[in-house]
């Protein structure tokens, strides 16, 4: 007889203390703000507690369904392009903080690259449990597993870069090579990709003011932005 799954609860304690310690940091860091701008200090807290409440509860619902429905093709390939039209459309939108990242409906607002790490997520499981069965090619086969694999990546990726998000776009990236080694990928092809991956977002960060700051902030904190911006300009 197959045995009732129980629920992982170090691994639930601990999501919910990560939500609830991110709510805690979003109230110390917005609690002024929220003040000043909408009369109460707990503006912010109360609308990510919202959310908390949201995605706990969807939570608890798809801990209910069984995750081989997921793996379908149906399924995969429908969520896949979904979040491809909705990172191409947000570029026919009006910019919201002169980036194209947010799709607004009245109060509520989706970022579609938040939506890509699941999409990734569903495609490379699916892609790559395929890939390691016996009668299959293999996951070091380059053109049949590794460019399948990489290409709708890499898309979801330049698009969130263009909006531009790129810290959102490294995270995708490390998923998806996190998942690639996980599933038996060569550590010279793994070696590889990040190799590949250091000039471009060199590139990314040093030609962009505001990236460059950030850089130079966490590394020297002491320093002055100011002096930063000008180093940077002056490059």
């Amino acid at each position: 007889m197959p045995r009732n799954l129980q629920t992982d609860r170090w691994l639930f304690g601990s999501t919910v203390a990560l939500c609830l310690v991110g709510a805690i940091m979003v109230f110390s860091a917005s609690a002024v703000t929220a003040r000043d701008e909408f009369g109460s200090g707990y503006h912010f807290l109360l609308h990510q507690l919202l959310w908390l409440v949201l995605g706990i509860g969807g939570m608890m619902v798809m801990m209910n369904v069984d995750y081989r429905k997921l793996g379908s093709p149906q399924v995969v390939f429908t969520g896949l392009f979904a979040v491809l039209v909705m990172l191409a459309g947000v570029f026919f939108l009006d910019k919201s903080h002169a980036t194209h990242r947010w799709i607004r409906l009245g109060p509520a607002s989706l970022q579609p690259s938040e939506l890509a790490k699941l999409a990734v997520i569903f495609y490379l499981a699916w892609f790559l449990e395929n890939r390691r069965r016996p009668d299959s090619f293999g996951m070091n086969d380059w053109k049949r597993t590794i460019l399948p694999a990489l290409g709708p990546v890499l898309a979801l990726i330049g698009l969130v870069v263009i909006e531009p998000d790129l810290g959102t776009a490294v995270e995708i990236f490390i998923i998806a090579v996190a998942m690639l080694y996980v599933a038996g990928l060569d550590g010279r092809y793994i070696a590889g990709a990040g190799l590949a991956a250091l000039p471009v977002i060199y590139f990314l960060i040093i030609n962009v003011s505001y990236r460059y700051d950030r850089v130079t902030a966490f590394l020297n904190p002491a320093k002055d932005p100011r002096d930063a911006a000008s180093s940077c300009c002056n490059r």
